[in-house]
């Protein structure tokens, strides 16, 4: 995170508007993505019976009940972060082990879906303006912004989704690995946990997750990218 803070600095001495434009745009997409990956958890929880997300007001598009002030950051500057987990109660499901299943993979099924609907759109964009490549110069004024919103909006969700299937508490990922891998048996004491999750944290505020994840994130996005654009 530290090392975007000059980068942001300059470019916003050298193009205050439109890199404030740019920051709006991105935090917008980033508002959107987890705010949708958390209310799927919701959602799918609640038609396996779980009620306890509608009753503590978190099937809502309100970013205040969703969003985490830490992963925000990290996902407005590491392209990687996390919203607050939405609560649930498994002795509501009504197959344990299946609905666990099904809440667990909501949120990162949605990204994805957003993800390619994305790229999609981006694809659609660029060859109805008769360009072949992916590529920001080429446009300029509303285009230019909506073709960079359409972007962030594919980069965020399969970041998000990337980032979620990472096996740490209290990620979707854990909770997946626990069920396929242990059977539901994997556990961790509280002391436990929270040394993983700050070793996790620290990861995250240096970077050490970044170069990863985006080198993951790279590879998926331009292969869909790819086979988008040969289909259509």
């Amino acid at each position: 995170m530290l090392s975007s803070i000059p980068e942001l600095i300059q470019n916003l001495r050298a193009n205050p508007v439109d890199t404030l434009i740019n920051l709006l745009i991105m935090f917008a997409a980033i508002l959107i993505c987890l705010m949708i990956h958390e209310c799927a958890h919701g959602y799918m929880a609640l038609l396996c019976g779980d009620p306890t997300a509608k009753l503590r007001g978190r099937l809502t598009f309100d970013p205040r009940k969703h969003l985490d002030p830490v992963g925000t950051l990290c996902m407005l500057f590491l392209r990687i972060g996390w919203a607050k987990p939405v609560p649930i109660n498994p002795r509501y499901f009504r197959k344990y082990r299946r609905d666990y299943i099904l809440v667990s993979c909501a949120g990162i099924i949605v990204n994805l879906i957003l993800f390619v609907i994305s790229t999609v759109l981006m694809v659609l964009f660029l060859k109805y303006a008769g360009i072949q490549y992916l590529s920001f110069p080429f446009f300029t004024g509303w285009k230019k912004y909506l073709f960079t919103f359409i972007y962030y909006l594919a980069q965020m969700n399969l970041g998000l989704a990337v980032f979620n299937l990472l096996p740490v508490p209290p990620l979707d990922g854990f909770r997946l690995l626990d069920q396929f891998a242990f059977n539901g048996r994997l556990s961790m004491n509280r002391r436990m946990m929270q040394i993983v999750q700050l070793v996790f944290l620290v990861a995250c505020l240096t970077g050490l997750l970044n170069g990863l994840l985006s080198r993951v994130s790279g590879t998926i996005f331009s292969a869909v990218y790819s086979a988008v654009d040969s289909i259509l």
